[in-house]
């Protein structure tokens, strides 16, 4: 009776440990903040990472002057930012998967702004609003 008793409750930890471990390993991955050199410094991203890409939030900046603020997924430019280029233009608004992609504004560098679509880092019509 006394084995039969603690045979049952060991069968319940052991139980309770496999969901405890199935939780665990199945929980989503959570964004860390990252601070990243690559490329011996030529590349510095500073900002959140999943899963050992640039995910969520960050800054990416060039040796050269280029400069990304906004959001990355995957690795890639992703959702709303600004890119801002070292020949003195700037983009800001929406990418997808790393190209020039949504709504946007394109600033020249003599100051010429471009305001609408854009696809795949083409320009393709005003904006409506």
């Amino acid at each position: 009776m006394v084995t039969h008793r603690l045979r049952f409750g060991m069968e319940i930890l052991v139980a309770a440990l496999i969901v405890l471990a199935a939780v665990l390993a199945l929980r989503p991955a959570q964004p860390t903040a990252t601070h990243y050199t690559l490329d011996g410094g030529q590349i510095v991203y500073d900002g959140q990472m999943l899963k050992g890409k640039f995910s969520g939030r960050g800054t990416l900046k060039q040796r050269n002057g280029d400069r990304y603020v906004g959001e990355f997924q995957a690795g890639r430019f992703n959702g709303a930012g600004t890119f801002s280029s070292h020949a003195g233009w700037q983009y800001q608004g929406h990418f997808k998967n790393g190209a020039v992609t949504g709504q946007g504004t394109l600033t020249t560098k003599q100051g010429k702004k471009m305001r609408g679509y854009f696809k795949n880092g083409q320009y393709h019509a005003a904006s409506t609003h």
